[in-house]
């Protein structure tokens, strides 16, 4: 055990080391100036060239001291056929970073025996660091401060818990695209916020600024650090059908686990999505 727990340590060590590097990239060719931005699936799914770079810099550096772990990033959007996989997303939050809107991050996961075990999110451009380690705990690193342990809040009812979620790229194309869960809980909480990175989001959720968050079309990339905070926080994370969310499920719901917000959210979710005439969600996702 004490040569497992060693072993994470240090793969913890490399992946906050990459993360910063990473970040003192991305910011650094904001400083310059972006010069090549352009959509991906559509006109609104941006990348940048400090995209593609801090996503080469992470595999670089992780496949230095880890040869054999394989890579998922975003951009390559390569999945791996090794067991154990690093999952990486260089900016969540492209179009803030593009936009010059301070909040993005960049995040990093460890998947291996089926499940996360480690994960890392560095927040742009305030530079503090936040990771979780399967049955360790979750904690913020300041960029100046001590570390300290984060945990969920107590919110315990819909109509005192301030939530955050996203919006897909196809919300101009087809009616299934958030805004009617939107609709719902806008009426029925203190408050919602959409602020444009689900890996912040997550975050927010750990360490008790926020109740709750949900999202539907998210990539491993986009959620995997922050779940593993999450729970490790003592929150609680599913999909909409209200089983525990994994690297394939398409939808998700965080809270601070209080057992009757988490089950308001997602009754919230469900009554909202049968008004849609069609779903663009797996049938045992988004019923």
């Amino acid at each position: 055990m004490a040569q497992g727990v060693s072993d994470l340590a240090a793969k913890r060590g490399v992946m906050l080391a990459a993360a910063q590097a990473a970040g003192d990239l991305i910011l650094q060719m904001q400083a310059e100036g972006l010069k090549n931005v352009r959509g991906k699936s559509n006109e609104i799914d941006l990348v940048t060239e400090a995209d593609v770079a801090a996503e080469q810099a992470i595999r670089t550096a992780l496949a230095a001291r880890y040869p054999a772990i394989g890579f998922w990033g975003e951009e390559s959007n390569q999945p791996p056929a090794e067991a154990a996989f690093w999952v990486v997303d260089p900016i969540d939050g492209t179009i803030n970073f593009a936009n010059g809107l301070p909040y993005c991050a960049v995040n990093i996961a460890l998947q291996q025996e089926g499940q996360v075990v480690l994960g890392v999110t560095l927040e742009l451009p305030a530079r503090h660091l936040y990771w979780a380690e399967r049955g360790q705990g979750a904690y913020l690193r300041p960029a100046n401060g001590p570390e300290v342990r984060m945990g969920v809040n107590d919110s315990r009812h819909l109509g005192s818990a301030l939530l955050t979620t996203g919006f897909p790229y196809h919300r101009g194309e087809h009616e299934d695209n958030n805004l009617a869960e939107f609709g719902y809980f806008i009426a029925h909480s203190q408050g919602v916020r959409c602020m444009g990175s689900a890996a912040l989001d997550l975050v927010n959720v750990a360490r008790g600024a926020l109740a709750g968050y949900w999202e539907g079309w998210l990539n491993p990339w986009d959620a995997a650090p922050g779940v593993l905070m999450v729970r490790e926080a003592g929150g609680t994370v599913t999909d909409y059908s209200g089983a525990p969310w994994q690297l394939t499920s398409k939808t998700l719901v965080a809270s601070n686990g209080r057992p009757a917000l988490h089950a308001a959210l997602l009754e919230g979710i469900q009554q909202a999505r049968r008004g849609l005439s069609a779903s663009l969600l797996p049938a045992e996702e988004g019923a």
